[in-house]
């Protein structure tokens, strides 16, 4: 005797490799793809604003594309460009701050993605070496003794 469901399997999409309306890089990967709002100051109280973004994030930059009808050139924001990223309050609403190395502040409204939270991934973009394959740290002998006396005259 064999049972058969008929109830249909679930199971989480696995995220694209090329978003839509993206190009990546050659060795660039996506880390996670979010819907975002920009969140902006209105007297005492955050409001979101319209229209919403699709935020991609990938080991290179941060992607922001107005989600509209006519279609926009999507924003790059390269990841060493990003100081710093914070996870803070925005009014009643939890949202992410981004610092540019320009002095602007980026607050997001970010929903929870199959990728993890928005800031998490963020993160995990600042801490991506840029060309990873070809990554080779190089300390001469010469730096490692500075730096030892350096420390040892703390």
């Amino acid at each position: 005797m064999t049972i058969v469901s008929t109830e249909p399997k679930t199971t989480s999409p696995p995220l694209p490799t090329q978003p839509s309306g993206v190009t990546l890089l050659p060795g660039e990967t996506v880390l996670g793809e979010f819907q975002a709002q920009i969140a902006r100051c209105s007297g005492s109280d955050w409001v979101a604003t319209i229209p919403p973004l699709a935020a991609t994030v990938t080991t290179y930059r941060l992607i922001l594309r107005p989600q509209t009808r006519r279609p926009y050139q999507p924003a790059s924001i390269p990841s060493v460009y990003v100081t710093e990223v914070v996870d803070m309050p925005l009014g009643r609403r939890m949202g992410v701050r981004v610092c540019l190395k320009t002095g602007h502040q980026l607050n997001l409204y970010a929903g929870y993605s199959l990728s993890g939270s928005l800031s998490e991934t963020l993160r995990a973009m600042l801490t991506s070496p840029i060309g990873a394959p070809r990554f080779r740290p190089r300390l001469s002998r010469r730096s490692l003794h500075r730096l030892i006396q350096f420390i040892d005259k703390l």
